[in-house]
């Protein structure tokens, strides 16, 4: 399967990270496809280019036109299967739990479409304006889908066969925040056996970017900054948006299969 994925990373700061964990994704995919956003760092770009996985830069900054831009790049790979992740959270995941990636990709090729969630001590593990806007999110998201159960659709995260990311380009037409919302309500509905597993690799990034300040002060200080009004502000307008995105997908265009719970893998 090929890796589509997307960056943004303004100041360079995975650049090492890149450089260190690229040849490892390579490794485990095909091809790696990542799409990166118009104010990352160039030297973040060259990097990547010089490495085979560079998918370009949509003109605007904007989510919805930078995702599909890597998956239409994952696709020409011609892989048979696509994963999408944010590639922050690829070099985090293949950092701390390999063989938990390995795991799941391995799963993935039994299921047209496998859903890749956190399990619920990942989540935790991002600061709180974050875990508790999206908890509330993905509980609306399952009740408007009518899935029963605790179920994460906000990494976002999946692993589909060929034919289905087609489907989903085709379909997917929102551009800011709201493409949360809306693939979630696509990929659930675009295969008839959907499986989903969650994995303890997804806990929180960001601290990856910030290693000398986390270092400086403890993880616990430093996530508690993350805490402002203005991060409250943000996080509470994007789980708006993200519930407008679902919303845009009519339940006629939705099928309502029964979600298949697998077993968590070894990490």
């Amino acid at each position: 399967m090929a890796l589509a994925a997307t960056l943004h990373d303004v100041s360079g700061a995975l650049r090492r990270d890149i450089e260190r964990l690229l040849p490892w994704l390579q490794a485990l995919y095909r091809g790696v496809a990542v799409a990166t956003s118009p104010p990352t760092d160039a030297r973040v770009t060259a990097l990547l280019a010089g490495a085979g996985a560079h998918a370009g830069t949509p003109p605007s900054n904007r989510r919805g036109p930078l995702y599909r831009l890597a998956l239409r790049r994952a696709l020409a790979t011609g892989a048979p299967r696509i994963h999408y992740v944010d590639f922050d959270r690829a070099l985090h995941w293949v950092r701390r739990a390999p063989r938990e990636l390995a795991a799941a990709l391995r799963a993935a090729r039994r299921y047209p479409m496998l859903i890749l969630g956190r399990t619920e001590k990942a989540h935790r593990s991002h600061h709180v304006p974050l875990y508790a806007t999206e908890g509330v999110a993905n509980r609306l998201l399952a009740e408007r889908l009518g899935l029963v159960g605790r179920i994460d659709l906000l990494v976002p995260s999946f692993v589909a066969t060929e034919a289905l990311i087609r489907q989903l380009l085709a379909r997917s037409r929102a551009r800011d925040a709201a493409v949360y919302g809306e693939w979630a309500a696509l990929i659930v509905g675009l295969g008839r056996e959907v499986a989903y597993l969650e994995c303890r690799g997804l806990d929180w990034e960001t601290p990856d970017r910030h290693r000398r300040a986390v270092r400086r002060v403890g993880l616990a200080a430093w996530r508690s900054r993350w805490s402002s009004a203005a991060e409250w502000d943000l996080r509470i307008d994007m789980a708006s948006a993200i519930l407008t995105g679902a919303t845009r997908i009519p339940a006629r265009a939705r099928s309502r299969p029964a979600i298949r719970r697998l077993a968590p893998r070894v990490g």
